[in-house]
């Protein structure tokens, strides 16, 4: 059986990180589009998937659209 574990940043869900079959890591799923580019990515420890998706929370920036000009 595959074994998950929760990725939050101070109370939001991000998504998880799922532990890979003969210790080959933990796929990191994301559910929150501020930690997108990380998805899928594997770690090679849970804190690694940990670190991995909130450097990627603290790091987003949303897409901004370039101001009209009239």
């Amino acid at each position: 059986m595959q074994s998950s574990r929760i990725i939050e940043v101070d109370g939001v869900f991000l998504g998880a990180a799922v532990a890979l079959p003969n210790a080959q890591g933990w796929q990191i799923v994301a559910t929150d589009d501020r930690v997108g580019p990380v998805n899928g990515h594997v770690a090679a420890s849970w804190n690694e998937a940990q670190h991995l998706a909130r450097q990627a929370f603290f790091t987003w920036r949303p897409h901004t659209k370039p101001a009209v000009v009239s």
